[in-house]
């Protein structure tokens, strides 16, 4: 099976300066783990998946920051809605992305899908055609496959 055969056609895409709070809700309310980042001519430049939000989150500089504003709080206790809007605030999809993007084209064989995933430690694998994003194939896809006896 091929590539093209599995894979989700026309994945959700956004522009490198989309908010990571809309990123955050179109993730929500489109029930998707990753979006891909595109330049202005449709080419492929990026993604953002939930794995990127949650290590963004975790990072040392986040903690620097609250350690700062503990500081000037002179023990008072920190707004949490604050701080969330200040986390968020002006980020955009270009400071949290993932690029160079590993991407296969839609004649890949799904064994060498597959292999990407593991290898690289991935679950979205975008499909393009001339540096555009045609479809992608995650995990749930090889699932979906699995249970319709396509594969």
């Amino acid at each position: 099976m091929l590539a093209r055969e599995l894979m989700t056609p026309s994945p959700l895409s956004i522009g490198t300066g989309t908010l990571v709070s809309e990123i955050i809700r179109l993730m929500l309310t489109k029930n998707v783990g990753a979006l891909m980042v595109t330049a202005g001519d449709g080419s492929l430049v990026g993604m953002v998946s939930e794995g990127d939000l949650i290590r963004r989150k975790g990072g040392a500089c986040q903690q620097r920051l609250i350690d700062w504003l503990e500081l000037l709080a002179e023990d008072e206790p920190i707004n949490l809605e604050f701080l969330h809007n200040l986390q968020l605030g002006e980020t955009t999809a270009a400071s949290v992305m993932t690029s160079p993007v590993i991407t296969r084209n839609g004649r890949a064989d799904l064994r060498e899908i597959v292999d990407v995933m593991l290898r690289h430690g991935i679950k979205h694998v975008p499909i393009t055609r001339r540096g555009k994003i045609v479809g992608m194939i995650n995990r749930r896809d090889f699932l979906r496959a699995l249970i319709t006896q396509k594969i």
